[in-house]
């Protein structure tokens, strides 16, 4: 096992380098000044293969494998939004992977279809493939989200602990629980999932050498994010993290890192800015080169620093940014303990340690029983209000303040995809009134103290006929402190509290029925004050003549269909 974990990452760190240049190509209209080959798109005409041609051949390649050695899960669900307020309510729409609008009332019909893994050629260590589609009609829209929505289609391979993906999948990034919490610093699941062909090893996979006390996993990914104010823009995405204990004990410790960067794209707007040399942001393999090692561009010793802004050469090229988690576990036979800790990171602020205060902290306790009526209780602290103090020196360790978090000079569609924010929900965009990004800045409140409770379990409603299972609940509320950014701050604080409950009951109809209800609600001065709820219905189908093989994140995501929250 040490030596096939040692071959992965040598494939994770070394030949996903690779994978994405014969799939970046310009979209836009060619930089005649381009100097760039034919790997990353030059303006003559190349044989190239797109993201779509590669998810076409995945996808016929899952079809060849037989459905009947594998499970086949088909979902329908029709629900409807409604709401006091022509704004949905915070928790109905947050951390659903983009598919509620922020607008209300709201008619949805979801239909999806998700093929996984093989098992047995998983056991045989053969590769296999699998896949899945959701497609999301809304009768309200978004500026720059529409009726129509395709948060699913993906195809996968996978060969003994490695895995590909290409398409876009729910995913959350980060250590954390993913059940209740308020949502991951870096990658919270309230966006869109991005388009990306991602290599991963996605379970933690033993070190050899170690004898089982050190496991790792990690991914490396390239994606499309498109953009508005700059167009074309594009994701380098990484994470390696480290687990100290073998999988059977009771202590686990780990560690890691996630690494994300917003590059290359096309703006008129930038021009006579001082931030940019032409339309074109930096887009090379160069670039792309730099941009993978995290180094400052002056610092980087791949670009030729004669075609590059100031900016550029004295930050980074790409907008920067993660978080290094921590976190352990502990378990007993009816209990589970898990403590974590997020510290994001943007610019050198973390490095010098002068934004320590800054972090996602969480505390969560389970217990075994599934059928308890109190079966998870979640505490998380969320605070962004330090950012290192309200300056910025770069020449100054101690004075590598001013973050702005989500927020970037060049890039000023911020850490979205589609006027989403990728990251946790709580720092929000500043949308204008129809819904679009004004652009002077990604978000206005970056700046935010935030106390979140979760609790789930189950309710004691065994004995009625009616049910077919379990009756389970859902509950979260968060209370928030926001202070603006500090170029603009709110001169008060804007305290804003919001809450949800959610209840998921499975009925003896039609074969077996899920209907899940909501109720949500809004109070402060943030946000409109505003009571809504979701009613839906839900029906699935599935084959499973083989065990499964374990489904992972973009599975456990439909436990709660109406509220599309994504599992631990």
């Amino acid at each position: 096992m040490g030596i096939q974990f040692t071959q992965n990452i040598i494939l994770v760190l070394g030949a996903t380098a690779l994978f994405p240049l014969p799939l970046i190509h310009q979209r836009f209209p060619p930089n005649p000044n381009s100097v760039i080959d034919v790997t990353f798109g030059s303006p003559q005409p190349q044989k190239r293969y797109s993201l779509r041609s590669v998810l076409t051949i995945l996808l016929g390649l899952v079809g060849v494998n037989s459905f009947a050695q594998r499970s086949v899960d088909l979902s329908a669900e029709a629900g409807q939004y409604m709401t006091s307020n022509v704004r949905t309510p915070f928790w109905l729409r947050t951390n659903q992977h983009g598919i509620v609008p922020l607008t209300s009332p709201n008619t949805t019909l979801r239909l999806g279809a998700w093929t996984d893994y093989d098992s047995t050629r998983l056991t045989a260590r053969r590769i296999t493939f699998g896949g899945g589609v959701q497609v999301v009609a809304n009768t309200a829209s978004s500026a720059l989200r529409g009726n129509l929505l395709l948060p699913e289609l993906y195809a996968k391979v996978r060969w003994r602990s490695l895995e590909l993906y290409v398409g876009r999948r729910r995913e959350v990034l980060g250590l954390l629980d993913s059940t209740l919490s308020s949502g991951s610093y870096a990658w919270s699941g309230n966006a869109l999932p991005v388009p990306k062909i991602q290599l991963e090893i996605r379970e933690y996979a033993p070190l050899k050498f170690t004898k089982g006390w050190v496991s790792l996993k990690g991914n490396f990914a390239h994606g499309w994010l498109g953009g508005q104010f700059v167009q074309h823009t594009m994701l380098h995405q990484k994470a390696l993290y480290g687990r100290l204990g073998k999988a059977e004990h009771r202590f686990h410790a780990y560690g890691g890192i996630n690494h994300l960067v917003v590059w290359g794209g096309y703006s008129k707007e930038l021009i006579g800015s001082g931030l940019v040399t032409s339309a074109y942001l930096p887009s090379g393999f160069r670039d792309y080169l730099s941009l993978v090692t995290g180094l400052r561009a002056v610092n980087s010793g791949v670009i030729d620093q004669t075609k590059y802004t100031d900016f550029d050469l004295t930050n980074r090229v790409g907008n920067h940014l993660g978080s290094v988690d921590i976190a352990f576990d502990y378990e007993t036979d009816k209990y589970s303990f898990y403590l974590y800790r997020q510290n994001p990171y943007e610019t050198g602020a973390l490095f010098y340690g002068v934004s320590l205060a800054d972090g996602l902290n969480g505390f969560r306790v389970k217990v075994k029983n599934e059928r308890a009526i109190i079966r998870q209780v979640l505490v998380e602290v969320l605070n962004t209000t330090s950012q290192g103090g309200p300056e910025f020196v770069i020449e100054d360790p101690k004075l590598r303040g001013r973050v702005d978090y989500f927020n970037h000079s060049q890039f000023r569609d911020g850490w979205s995809y589609r006027a989403q924010t990728i990251g946790t929900p709580f720092i929000n965009p500043a949308l204008g009134p129809n819904g679009e990004a004004p652009y002077g800045g990604y978000t206005n409140n970056n700046r935010v103290q935030v106390t979140h409770f979760g609790l789930a379990g189950t309710l004691p409603l065994d004995g009625l006929s009616v049910f077919n299972g379990p009756v389970t609940y859902e509950t979260k509320l968060s209370i928030s402190n926001n202070r603006g950014t500090y170029r603009n701050p709110y001169l008060t604080a804007r305290r804003q509290v919001s809450g949800i409950v959610t209840v998921a009951a499975p009925l003896n109809l039609l074969g077996g029925l899920q209907v899940t209800g909501s109720l949500a609600w809004d109070s402060g001065t943030l946000y409109r004050q505003a009571i809504g709820g979701y009613l839906g219905i839900r029906k699935t189908w599935s084959n499973q003549t083989r065990a499964r093989a374990s489904r992972g994140q973009e599975d456990s995501g439909r436990s709660f269909p109406g509220r599309g929250g994504v599992r631990e």
